[in-house]
């Protein structure tokens, strides 16, 4: 009778446990285990895999990095025209016109990377769209579209050499930051970043193609009516910009709007803009400061000084010395061995990592007197060579 009954109810409830299965193996890919406990039900991987990081690595070279496991296909890069870099990525490419397709792909050991090779390589500074199917071995998928540069593979290297924290409206002259090229190259990928200023203030340099020995004059604003004269010299033609202070010899270029550039107290730098790294710095202080006021400040000196490129100490007493700079646009801060940069590394290949410096390199300069024609020669010379005049008249 018992075992009558039990065959009675065990048959139903097997049937209704095969139901429930095939309910959920035809609604989502699952499998199960037999366990001690009964048939135990294991949901099959349903997430597509998440992209972790994408890293333009070269001229036809991406690198992309995923949460697990990976397949790409479909993969295709599309040219965003000038104007345009700022639209939202659509959702429909045209596969057909497509700057350039995969090459080839090289996955990781671990199959969660890969480097992908372009047909075509980019152009430096040019916008681009990356598109793709990343697929993980369940066969998840993810549709992806990723916003890009052209990299830049020929980075020009650029030495601080003049700045002037003072400006005086009425005479349109303005603060300055001027460079000097140690090597051919490009700039982009390369920023201009006050501590005092902070980071939201920084000035991100275009793609232009510069030249060894060339003198680059970064204007810090641009007052009202000045408009149409100071203008961007990102060309072969260095008589474009007309504005006060503009130099027909040197490259001339204007950050927008009327926020300083630099400070009398302040840590600049210039470095990658994706890498963060500093290629450069110059420590700025007003005498009798023996702590920096902002956090940024802090951050920059003490990178600076730890790479090696601000040699004394990363404290305002180890800065330059900009006494004197408030009270005139004729005085500007000067870095004094430049020539004997210039003459140790003619050939720029044997340029180091990073050029060293201190605040013995650097003083303020100040005006004086032609003893011929009694003209005023200003201390400030951008576009120029610096002037050796020093403010304590030593």
């Amino acid at each position: 009778m018992k075992k009558k009954l039990f065959k009675e109810w065990a048959r139903p409830v097997f049937l209704a446990m095969t139901l429930v299965i095939g309910v959920l193996l035809v609604l989502s890919p699952v499998s199960c285990r037999l366990t001690e406990e009964g048939l135990e039900i294991i949901p099959a991987d349903t997430t597509a895999p998440s992209v972790e990081s994408f890293d333009v690595v070269g001229s036809k070279s991406i690198s992309i990095a995923c949460s697990e496991k990976i397949v790409l296909d479909k993969i295709s890069v599309f040219e965003l025209e000038a104007g345009n870099e700022d639209e939202e990525i659509p959702l429909v490419l045209d596969e057909e016109n497509a700057f350039a397709v995969a090459d080839s792909i090289t996955y990781s050991e671990d199959g969660k990377s890969c480097e992908i090779s372009l047909t075509v390589p980019t152009n430096v500074g040019k916008s681009y769209i990356f598109s793709g199917t990343v697929y993980d071995i369940t066969g998840n998928s993810l549709e992806f579209a990723q916003k890009f540069y052209g990299y830049n593979e020929n980075p020009a290297r650029l030495l601080f050499n003049e700045i002037r924290t003072t400006y005086k409206k009425d005479k349109e002259a303005v603060e300055f930051i001027e460079f000097y090229c140690l090597k051919s190259g490009n700039t982009y990928g390369f920023e201009v970043v006050s501590a005092a200023n902070t980071e939201s203030k920084k000035y991100v340099f275009p793609s232009i193609e510069v030249k060894q020995g060339e003198f680059i004059t970064l204007h810090g604003k641009i007052f009202e009516g000045m408009e149409d004269t100071a203008l961007d010299e990102t060309g072969d033609d260095l008589t474009l910009s007309r504005a006060n202070e503009s130099c027909d010899t040197a490259r001339d270029l204007w950050k927008s709007g009327t926020d300083k550039i630099a400070s009398n107290t302040d840590v600049v730098v210039v470095r990658d803009c994706v890498s963060k790294e500093i290629k450069d710095a110059v420590l700025l202080s007003l005498s009798g400061k023996t702590e920096w006021t902002k956090a940024l400040m802090t951050e920059f000196a003490e990178s600076a000084f730890a790479k090696g490129i601000w040699q004394d100490g990363s404290s305002p007493v180890n800065a330059v010395c900009t006494d004197g700079m408030s009270s005139s646009i004729l005085r500007s801060i000067s870095r004094q061995n430049t020539a004997e940069i210039i003459e140790k590394y003619k050939d720029s290949s044997t340029l180091p990592e990073f050029i060293k410096t201190s605040a013995n390199d650097w003083f303020v300069t100040n005006s004086y007197k032609d003893s011929e024609t009694k003209e005023t020669i200003s201390g400030a010379t951008p576009g120029y060579e610096n002037s050796n005049v020093p403010l304590n008249g030593e």
